[in-house]
């Protein structure tokens, strides 16, 4: 997905206020989080105290038939069941569906709480990364052109031929350049384990038509919504409790560690 200038300023300024001014970013301790109770909050280790994994994936197996529309993606019958109301989509970027639901109010248990709990931290780290990628390719467009270099063919080789060289090529060496954190360790797997064909001309990275950024833009949409359609790479995405926290990695996060001179992104992230 590629925004437009007025959309990406819009979401842009609220992701980087989101990262600064949301609740989520002073959220109980992990030390005070009963796992049993989400209105204490979430924590890493109640995803494996919890045994989700197990719970997700045996209602996968048990669900009735009936139990989902024909075609409609796991996590989104997964969070309608325990709403009031339809239409919860976790699986675009940027989705105005996607709904962080309220444990006071919405849960059928534990387990289910954090299953969808991760269904959107997961989204919201995917639209920061989008997010972040456009603001860089409009600022400072030199970033994404140092990042499609192939440095490591030997990263994704199956699309590799000739000057072509997978877009994973380019997104794995921005996640090399990211905060160093279980979330953005989890994309780098999942692209290993979800292969991408697309491909740019490493020889005309100045002038591919669409542009890198765009390219990457699609590669995230993809992976996000293969990931909130098929369980077990959402489990994979998921491991450990990687996105079963209130710090999810933000806009704001990435583009200071992937443009570091940036003064005006230092200065709204305080």
């Amino acid at each position: 997905m590629y925004f437009s200038s007025e959309k990406i300023a819009l979401v842009a300024a609220t992701l980087f206020s989101y990262s600064m001014a949301s609740p989520l970013q002073h959220a109980s301790p992990a030390s005070t989080v009963k796992c049993n109770d989400p209105k204490t909050g979430v924590a890493p280790s109640c995803w494996t105290s919890l045994k989700v994994a197990d719970y997700l994936t045996n209602w996968e197996k048990k669900k009735n038939p009936s139990t989902c529309k024909e075609g409609e993606p796991w996590s989104t019958c997964f969070n309608v069941l325990a709403a009031s109301h339809t239409g919860e989509d976790c699986t675009e970027i940027n989705s105005t569906k996607c709904e962080k639901f309220d444990p006071k109010l919405h849960y059928l248990s534990p387990q289910w709480y954090y299953g969808s709990y991760n269904t959107w931290s997961i989204n919201q780290f995917f639209t920061a990364w989008s997010v972040a990628i456009e603001y860089i390719a409009k600022g400072n467009p030199s970033i994404i052109k140092t990042a499609a270099q192939p440095a490591d063919f030997n990263a994704f080789t199956a699309a590799h031929r000739k000057n072509l060289v997978s877009v994973d090529v380019a997104l794995n060496n921005l996640i090399i350049q990211a905060p160093k954190n279980a979330q953005n360790a989890a994309l780098a797997a999942v692209l290993k384990t979800f292969e991408s064909f697309t491909t740019y001309d490493a020889s005309r990275i100045d002038t591919a038509d669409p542009p890198i950024a765009t390219l990457l833009q699609v590669r995230l949409e993809q992976v996000l919504k293969h990931v909130e359609t098929d369980i077990p790479s959402f489990l994979d995405m998921a491991l450990k409790g990687a996105f079963s926290t209130a710090n999810i990695t933000s806009s704001a996060d990435l583009t200071k560690a992937l443009w570091p001179d940036n003064g005006a992104v230092a200065s709204i992230d305080g």
